[in-house]
């Protein structure tokens, strides 16, 4: 078993639509962390060669923030997916326990939303005599849209993993880790919630955590 914390790197830092237009609508996105949780099964192939499957929750965030003339957009930008990565493992060094491990992932949307809080600057808006409708506007208010129909329902990509093993006991390593993973598929299917077009999107995101490996005679082994 592994766990940890996911850091999601914004495929794109800012989106912007007409910007040659004063209030234009303007997209940024800035990195997040979030979580993961996983169960794999390894099988030596070798004295250094090793294969792996299971299965991986991961959540991922952005922070988004967005302006529309009087109108800005705060907040954070989330999703799920359960995934099943297969990786091949190369030991580095026979001396220290360092591998290298490449390999795909597919994984399948479980959850997609956007939620924080909409800003209106109503002092912005020009209206010759006082208009209750315009008064009556609240400027600060919460969202929390569920944008999962915009998002493709899977994934699929590579990975690239450094890990580093401690012996803990005769039947059991802990193992500290960090993982690349880089989708290859858009997966906007439509305009997002807060209307920046951004229909050309892939996850990219780092894995950094700590698992626990059994090990034992047989060649199979559980982490």
């Amino acid at each position: 078993m592994d766990f940890g914390t996911t850091l999601t790197i914004p495929y794109k830092n800012t989106i912007e639509i007409w910007p040659e237009i004063n209030g234009h609508p303007q997209t940024n996105y800035n990195y997040d962390f979030g979580y993961f949780i996983e169960f794999f099964i390894s099988n030596n192939l070798s004295a250094k060669y090793e294969i792996s499957t299971g299965v991986n929750y991961t959540y991922n965030s952005l922070n988004i923030e967005e302006n529309i003339g009087v109108v800005e957009n705060k907040g954070i930008l989330t999703s799920s997916y359960l995934k099943i990565p297969v990786l091949f493992k190369y030991r580095l060094s026979d001396k220290v326990p360092i591998s290298l491990s490449a390999g795909s992932y597919f994984s399948l949307l479980v959850n997609a939303n956007e939620i924080g809080t909409t800003n209106i600057d109503i002092s912005e808006l020009i209206y010759e005599e006082p208009d209750p409708v315009i008064e009556s506007i609240n400027s600060v208010q919460k969202y929390d849209n569920d944008i999962k129909k915009n998002y493709t329902s899977i994934d699929y990509g590579f990975s690239i993993q450094f890990d580093y093993e401690i012996p803990i006991s005769k039947k059991l390593n802990g193992v500290i880790l960090s993982r690349f993973n880089y989708g290859l598929k858009d997966i906007i299917v439509n305009e997002l919630e807060n209307k920046n077009l951004a229909n050309d999107w892939k996850n990219c995101y780092i894995n950094i955590g700590f698992g626990l490996k059994l090990l034992n005679t047989a060649s199979n082994n559980g982490s």
